[in-house]
């Protein structure tokens, strides 16, 4: 049985080991003071108590506690609101732009829904090139250069006969101005080539636009007379193919290759043309072509199928001569080498026709498979004799 203090069995209360509660003062400007008072009254009471010496050996129970107890007393005394962890100040919440998307039916029959129309889909912005008219103003600028240039060297020969040392010094030549007329005949010119340089420009970026397909063509012309946009006699130039302009990009905002991907939808809407539109039809364009029977199908969903053909038909033109080389391996050599031939010149018409490659790229391309073939075939002969 443990021995009891004498102080206890006398009757004597011993000190509590207890921390005293901390009482609030009602001045906060006195508050820091009474805690750090307090605070050394109870350090002293802790190392008279015997259990508080466990606690000397780790003082970080003790302090910790002094910390947490001195934070929430400067807490209520300077009314400092609590942290808040759970997300309180958090964002408020975002909500979605609504986008505002007009139908083709909201346009009134003219210009108007013509301009919509062909702002629905890239592939329908056709105009006129005026290719003829840019001809006509550039050669009639190049004439008037050509008679300015020929009175600028009637008035050199002129000088040359008289007074020749004016064309060997432009000060000499500029020093009467009423006389100075080379130097107006030179500033006349200047502004003549500017307008011509930049017409010539500017011509030579205009041709090299192409020329719209003519299923697009076709398209915009059907379009134009079954909403009535334009009347007949300002609807002709629909008809001048040579002399239009597609102004969409087709490797941004077309279809990569118009004859395939013209095959390719031709051939899906005569399966089903509300499965094709279902697919290849986006919400938006749903809602922009309204009542029109206008076709728009979503270029980023139709190029998607595309690449996939392409894909597949790019891994047969490599498995399919593999899968025969191998049945035929005991045929003769000659077989073996017409059907590398055969499939070596269906993978350039691929290229061809399914990419935009151009020939170089064409030619190595074909090389590569070419080269593919020809080992496997070596592969298979070595096996042979090694057998």
């Amino acid at each position: 049985m443990p021995e009891v203090p004498n102080s206890i069995a006398n009757g004597h209360t011993a000190p509590s080991c207890s921390p005293p509660q901390p009482t609030l003062s009602e001045d906060p400007s006195h508050q820091l003071d009474g805690d750090h008072t307090r605070t050394s009254q109870n350090s002293q009471d802790h190392l008279s108590c015997p259990e508080s010496l466990v606690s000397i050996d780790h003082p970080s129970s003790t302090s910790s506690w002094q910390h947490r107890t001195l934070g929430r007393r400067m807490r209520r005394s300077l009314q400092l609101p609590r942290r808040s962890w759970k997300g309180q100040n958090s964002h408020p919440r975002q909500h979605r732009i609504r986008q505002l998307i007009r139908s083709l039916d909201d346009y009134p029959p003219g210009y108007g829904k013509l301009a919509a129309i062909e702002d629905c889909d890239p592939n329908l912005l056709i105009v006129r090139r005026f290719g003829w008219l840019r001809n006509a103003v550039l050669l009639h600028h190049q004439d008037e250069l050509v008679e300015l240039e020929e009175e600028l060297e009637r008035l050199n020969d002129n000088d040359f006969r008289g007074d020749y040392q004016k064309l060997t010094s432009r000060r000499r030549d500029d020093a009467i101005p009423e006389e100075a007329k080379r130097k107006e005949l030179l500033l006349e010119i200047e502004g003549k080539l500017a307008k011509y340089d930049e017409l010539l420009l500017h011509t030579r970026e205009i041709k090299s636009i192409k020329r719209p397909t003519r299923r697009d063509q076709n398209s915009l012309y059907n379009l134009i007379h079954s909403t009535g946009s334009l009347c007949e006699s300002e609807a002709v130039w629909i008809h001048n193919g040579d002399d239009l302009a597609a102004l969409a990009d087709k490797g941004e905002h077309g279809y990569s290759n118009s004859w395939i991907t013209g095959f390719l939808e031709d051939t899906l809407k005569r399966i089903s043309r509300p499965a094709t539109d279902f697919i290849f039809r986006s919400k938006e364009q749903r809602i922009k072509s309204g009542t029109v029977n206008i076709g728009l199908l979503s270029h980023a969903r139709f190029n998607a199928l595309l690449y996939a053909v392409i894909a597949v038909v790019a891994t047969l033109l490599l498995l399919i001569p593999v899968f025969i080389l191998y049945k035929i391996e005991s045929k003769p050599g000659i077989y073996m080498i017409f059907v590398i031939f055969v499939f070596t010149l269906l993978f350039a018409a691929s290229c061809s026709v399914f990419t935009e490659a151009r020939r170089q790229e064409v030619f190595a391309a074909t090389a590569a498979y070419c080269a593919v073939l020809v080992v496997f075939l070596g592969n298979t002969q070595q096996k042979l004799g090694s057998s």
